[in-house]
């Protein structure tokens, strides 16, 4: 399993386009082939700060959506606007229940 996890900070005027891209792609993403998690959470202490996670099933399932027209279009649409940004990619050998269930 591939666990991708990071943030994306905008400027406060771009707050409310950036939050109806996010639900979009956030939609079509959990759609895809692999997807087990897809999720964003602004950050409470920073506004405009949005934190993602992300898990797939496998690498290659992860580029498949990487290269999907409504992420390419997110990316093209909104990176752009960026004033803040970091990412890292984890490589994961189990998923259990923290519950015991």
């Amino acid at each position: 399993m591939l666990v991708i996890s990071g943030f994306l900070t905008f400027k406060p005027e771009d707050r409310d386009e950036v939050v109806a891209g996010l639900l979009a792609v956030s939609e079509d993403s959990r759609k895809d082939a692999g997807c087990v998690e897809y999720w964003w959470a602004e950050e409470l202490e920073r506004p405009n700060t949005f934190r993602f996670f992300e898990a797939w099933e496998t690498p290659e399932l992860f580029e498949a959506h990487r290269g999907m027209p409504y992420e390419e279009e997110f990316n093209a649409r909104y990176l752009p606007k960026l004033i803040g940004v970091d990412a890292h990619v984890y490589t994961v050998t189990e998923r259990t229940s923290a519950l015991g269930m």
